[in-house]
C-alpha cells in the first residue's frame, strides 16, 4: 500500500485534545509498547470495566496526544496501512471519551443479539461513523482512519453542534449491519493478500492492494461458486489458482475433476487435494 505517511491537513490539534484509540487484540504486548513510546501518557483501557476485565491484557487503549510529532504518532503513521488504530478529536477529558466509546463495545445486531465490536479497527470505525448515525459522536469532533484498499485517509465530522444521548444498548440498523458485514469480508481479503504476498510473491501481480483488489475478489467469487467458505478452504483455492500460474484446469483433468466433479467427498477435503496436486505439479517445473 502507498497510503502516505502523512496526516491529513487541517486537523484540530492546537483546539481539540487528540487521542489514539489503538487495538490491544492485533497489537501484541500494547500496554508495553505504550510505556516505551509515551511514557507519562494518559492512557485509558476500555476493557477496564465489567464484562471485560479479565480481557484487559488485549484491551482497547486510548492515549492522549498532546502534539502531532510525539513518538507514538510517527508510529503510527509508519504503521497505520496495517489499521489497527484510530485518531479522534474531542474537546471532553480522556475519561468522558472513553465511557462514551464503553456504550459501544457490546451492540446488538437487528434482530436483538448482542455482538461485540473491535472500535479500533480502522475499518470498523470507518463503517461505524460513515453511517450517519449523529449519536455514535457522542464528545467526538473528529474521526480519522486510514484505508489500506483505497490509500487514502477518512475523516468523518458530526453535523451537529449538540450531539444526542447514546442510549445502550445501541441496536445496529440493517444498513450498518450489512457495512459491518462486509467489514468482515474486506478483512478476509486482506488476509488473503497477504497470504498470496507471503507464498507467492513472485506471482501476486499489483504494487499496491488497490491493484490487486479484483484479482482477489475474483478468487473469493470462484472459491465461493465451488462451494469453499471457510478462510482456510479460500487459501487452498488461492495456492491452486497461483501454483497452475495461468495454466487451464483442462489441462489437469484431476484437479479439474476435484473441483467441478459431482462427488460425495465434500468440497472442503477435495480442495485440499487439489492444491497438493498443484503443489507437485509446480514443484516437477521447479515453481514454489
Amino acid at each position: 500500500m502507498n497510503l502516505s505517511t502523512s496526516l491529513p491537513e487541517d486537523l484540530p490539534w492546537s483546539e481539540q485534545q487528540a487521542f489514539l484509540l489503538l487495538d490491544g487484540a492485533t497489537l501484541s504486548d500494547l500496554p508495553q509498547r505504550l510505556k516505551q513510546l509515551s511514557p507519562g501518557a494518559n492512557i485509558v483501557a476500555l476493557y477496564n470495566c465489567a464484562p471485560f476485565t479479565a480481557l484487559r491484557d488485549i484491551s482497547p487503549m486510548l492515549v492522549a496526544i498532546q502534539q502531532p510529532d510525539e513518538p507514538i504518532i510517527q508510529f503510527y503513521r509508519q504503521q497505520a496501512h496495517e489499521e489497527w488504530a484510530v485518531l479522534l478529536f474531542s474537546a471532553a477529558p480522556a475519561h468522558d471519551v472513553a465511557q462514551h466509546l464503553r456504550k459501544l463495545l457490546i451492540v446488538e445486531l437487528p434482530e436483538g443479539l448482542p455482538v461485540a465490536l473491535r472500535l479500533a479497527d480502522a475499518a470498523v470505525a470507518q463503517a461505524l461513523f460513515a453511517s450517519g448515525d449523529q449519536r455514535l459522536f457522542g464528545p467526538l469532533s473528529c474521526v480519522v482512519m486510514a484505508d489500506s484498499v483505497s490509500a487514502i485517509w477518512q475523516r468523518h465530522q458530526p453535523r451537529l453542534p449538540e450531539y444526542p444521548e447514546l442510549t445502550t444498548p445501541y441496536r445496529l440498523s440493517p444498513e450498518l449491519n450489512a457495512a459491518l458485514d462486509r467489514v468482515d469480508r474486506r478483512r478476509a481479503l486482506l488476509e488473503l493478500d497477504a497470504h498470496l504476498l507471503k507464498n507467492f510473491p513472485e506471482r501476486h501481480g499489483g504494487e499496491t492492494v488497490a491493484q490487486r483488489w479484483s484479482m482477489l475478489e475474483q478468487l473469493e467469487a470462484e472459491a465461493s461458486t465451488l462451494g469453499l467458505s471457510s478462510q482456510s478452504e479460500l487459501f487452498y483455492y488461492a495456492n491452486v489458482m497461483a501454483r497452475l500460474d495461468g495454466s487451464p484446469l483442462g489441462q489437469h483433468p484431476e484437479i479439474n475433476r476435484l473441483l467441478h466433479s459431482p462427488s460425495l467427498q465434500p468440497i472442503g477435503e477435495r480442495i485440499v487435494l487439489a492444491a497438493d496436486l498443484a503443489r507437485q505439479w509446480a514443484n516437477e517445473r521447479g515453481r514454489p
